[in-house]
């Protein structure tokens, strides 16, 4: 059991780290991304590193560097 576990927070941690990524690169976030970005995070334990990356986010659409999309 808890090698399932241990495996599907890996799992998660790197959906969650492939989005953000995604998320910084374009400089886009849209409705989708968002919905799938609170939904990963919902519940899931976040490392220092997706951590910092939902920070990015949060500071990029802040400031304007990252826009909304529909």
């Amino acid at each position: 059991m808890i090698i399932l576990m241990s495996a599907s927070h890996r799992s998660s941690e790197s959906t969650i780290g492939e989005l953000t990524e995604k998320i910084l690169n374009s400089r886009r976030i849209s409705r989708q991304d968002q919905s799938q970005l609170m939904r990963l995070l919902c519940g899931s334990y976040l490392g220092e590193r997706e951590q910092d990356l939902v920070d990015k986010i949060y500071q990029g659409l802040h400031r304007g560097s990252i826009k909304v999309v529909e």
